[in-house]
């Protein structure tokens, strides 16, 4: 049983390394959008993911991993969900500048990341995996219980805010 403790300290370390680089982006794609009302949703949610990676890799009393094994024990953990968000996160990062039609296909592509996130934490919490890894690990999880479920409903949110990012510029490139 103690193997599953492991695990479970493995997944949410990953997934707090899985948040930085997904806030990385967000500040990214803020720094290259000049619509001020973009920037802020973006740092906004990018703040948020920060957050969520600290707590994370916090609970998590994993080890920093350093070096390109530590991303192929994640990808191990999180699957093709990892290997996907990395791809993706890299080549958004790899913008320079953004026009209305490349921002539009940026904030696509995180609103399914934002998807994808809340689905796999709501599938690792559903499972009772917080309760388990308290046993293995004689962790405390109740104070982080409401934290978990704040997370899940940030994830919810940033999904509502990039919606709305995507009307906005459907909407400034149907009005000219």
């Amino acid at each position: 049983m103690a193997e599953t403790g492991c695990e479970i300290a493995r997944f949410l370390y990953c997934a707090g390394v899985f948040e930085e680089e997904v806030a990385k982006t967000y500040s990214h794609m803020a720094e290259i959008t000049v619509d001020m009302d973009f920037k802020c949703l973006l740092n906004y949610i990018a703040d948020d993911s920060y957050k969520h990676a600290k707590m994370f890799k916090a609970l998590s009393g994993h080890p920093v991993i350093y070096g390109k094994s530590g991303f192929e024990d994640c990808e191990k953990a999180l699957g093709s969900l990892w290997t996907d968000i990395m791809e993706n996160s890299k080549k958004m990062r790899e913008e320079r500048e953004t026009n209305n039609h490349k921002l539009l296909k940026l904030v696509d592509g995180l609103e399914k990341f934002e998807g994808i996130v809340a689905e796999e934490y709501l599938t690792v919490l559903n499972v009772k995996t917080i309760e388990l890894m308290a046993r293995e690990t004689g962790l405390n999880i109740e104070p982080y219980r409401m934290i978990f479920e704040w997370i899940i409903e940030d994830e919810k949110r940033h999904e509502q805010i990039l919606k709305m990012l995507k009307n906005l510029i459907v909407r400034s490139t149907s009005n000219p």
